[in-house]
């Protein structure tokens, strides 16, 4: 991950329960903070635990053992279902031309809440850092012809379009690179 959420928005996020988030949370404790205000982001103690379920040298036991790419590619797909349902004027504003600052911060929260943001700013960080396969870029081009200008309405209403033209940079540079080497 790469910012820290509520344990209800990690579940939508990963779409699993909650009850399933929780109980592994719990089962956690000693090396997580799990605030009991469900509003507040679950956060690690310590980053060297992360760095130990990554690295199969020091974890021995494979059921706890993380793949990296694995996961980031699986990260991946979750961001890809959740800003696929994206659609054209998400916050019902009022007419074109709206400008952010006369929209309620709530207003925002809660047509975009905190997994969908999430999943709007990170979805290519998570394929370029993941494994993966030709299906996953054509899921991409699927998205960016169906969904381009939604997912943009989306990072502006969060004031994230800067990072989405960065990531439309470098995505276009990873996928000719990509198309070239075949």
């Amino acid at each position: 991950m790469f910012n820290t959420m509520p344990a209800r928005n990690l579940a939508q996020l990963l779409q699993i329960s909650f009850n399933m988030v929780s109980r592994t949370l719990s089962s956690l404790h000693s090396v997580l903070h799990v605030p009991e205000d469900e509003s507040q982001p679950v956060r690690l103690f310590h980053l060297s635990f992360r760095d130990f379920l990554q690295d199969s040298q020091r974890c021995s036991d494979s059921r706890f053992q993380i793949d990296e790419k694995e996961r980031h590619t699986s990260l991946f797909r979750k961001c890809m279902s959740h800003i696929s349902q994206l659609e054209e004027n998400m916050c019902n504003l009022w007419g074109p031309g709206v400008l952010i600052a006369e929209i309620p911060d709530d207003t925002i929260q809660k047509c975009i809440p905190p997994h969908i943001q999430y999943a709007c700013r990170y979805w290519f960080d998570h394929w370029r850092l993941g494994n993966p396969v030709e299906e996953d870029i054509k899921t991409i081009r699927e998205f960016l012809e169906q969904h381009l200008l939604h997912w943009l309405e989306g990072l502006s209403l969060i004031g994230e379009v800067s990072n989405g033209v960065h990531m439309m940079i470098a995505l276009e540079e990873m996928l000719s690179v990509s198309c070239n080497a075949h």
